[in-house]
């Protein structure tokens, strides 16, 4: 039986995000079908241009317009004016009029495809998700600038007298959506995923501190996003593009070159997918995946682990056991994995290394 809905979560991650182009080239190119979109913050961005009706080339044309010289402006007058008093480090109004351009529907009933987005509250703190009822009668640019609109990056947005943020300081991947709407198959795409034994390079520097604290701050929220949400239902997607910076600007094509690839690899593989899939691109992939991608196996250096137990405590799916001589890995092909690293991020000594995620 085909799933009756499909939605597809695109998560935040900065200029990371463009891969999520490559990601619907790959539904496209696979044929499956997509019947609602959710994104946060740069995923907002691209579930949006995904919900106006744009196809993976429209999309890659769109990000293509965006440079650091056009759109991220320093606000350089008014900080000599105004100093800290001032909101935010660059001028937000660029990058909405091209989300305006791109996005032109003035409530979300125009849209093509349902969309959702979220984004956080600074009056009340509550998370706001748009495209819900209640949430659908306001021009879908605003909605997206709200939930990418990085504080202290972008100006917030004054929405029906509430002034809105990136929805990924609280969820970036909008995963608890997908639950509220009930979806069958969910295919969601976790920008989060980085080698935690590579240590990233100290610079003092403002900018350096803010978008390092906001990685790690979403490889957190994430960690707790996936326990909680992922289920029989859900196919995650991880784009190894951890490399890139949070406001780099990159090579647009080979971003979204790897994200096709990885979501070539994992749509193909995973049992919720293969089969709903184009049989002609399978057997095509099939001769170039070595492994399939609904597994992660995990691999614990001895001579590092001290037996401190944070690993099964952390794992919620019992990847490890506690044994009186020490805790032990229950499965090396852990096949309900969420993902989520968290056992690797928390190993206080990195005995832990996970592999073919």
């Amino acid at each position: 039986m085909l799933p009756r809905r499909t939605v597809l979560v695109l998560g935040g991650g900065g200029m990371r995000g463009f891969c999520h182009i490559g990601i619907v080239r790959a539904i496209e190119r696979l044929g499956l079908n997509v019947d609602e979109v959710v994104g946060t913050s740069m995923g907002a961005v691209m579930a949006g241009l995904f919900a106006s009706g744009r196809d993976s080339h429209e999309m890659e044309l769109a990000a293509a317009e965006i440079s650091l010289k056009d759109y991220f402006r320093l606000n350089l007058l008014k900080f000599l004016v105004r100093g800290y008093r001032h909101a935010s480090v660059y001028k937000g109004r660029a990058f909405h009029d091209l989300l305006r351009k791109w996005m032109p529907q003035r409530t979300f009933a125009e849209l093509p495809r349902p969309l959702f987005c979220n984004a956080l509250s600074l009056e009340s703190g509550a998370s706001r998700f748009f495209g819900l009822p209640g949430g659908t009668e306001l021009p879908v640019a605003d909605a997206v600038y709200a939930s990418a609109c990085l504080p202290t990056i972008f100006e917030p947005i004054d929405i029906g007298g509430e002034h809105f943020v990136d929805g990924g300081m609280t969820e970036t991947l909008g995963l608890r959506i997908a639950r509220a709407r009930q979806a069958d198959l969910v295919i969601a795409v976790d920008l989060s995923h980085r080698d935690m034994h590579t240590k990233t390079p100290w610079k003092a520097t403002l900018p350096h501190i803010l978008f390092q604290t906001y990685e790690v701050m979403g490889q957190a929220l994430n960690e707790h996003n996936l326990h909680r949400y992922v289920d029989e239902r859900t196919v995650v997607i991880k784009p190894k593009v951890s490399h890139l910076g949070l406001l780099d600007m990159p090579d647009v094509r080979e971003v979204v070159r790897l994200g096709e690839r990885e979501a070539l690899e994992v749509l193909t593989t995973h049992p919720l997918t293969r089969y709903l899939c184009d049989p002609a691109v399978v057997a095509d992939e099939d001769r170039m995946v070595s492994r399939p991608k609904d597994h992660v196996q995990i691999g614990v250096d001895m001579n590092a682990c001290i037996h401190c137990g944070i690993c099964a405590a952390t794992c919620v799916t019992q990847g490890f056991a506690a044994v009186p001589l020490g805790d032990v890995v229950r499965k090396l092909h852990n096949y309900e994995c969420t993902r989520d690293m968290a056992c690797e991020r928390n190993c206080p000594t990195g005995a832990i290394r996970l592999s073919n995620l």
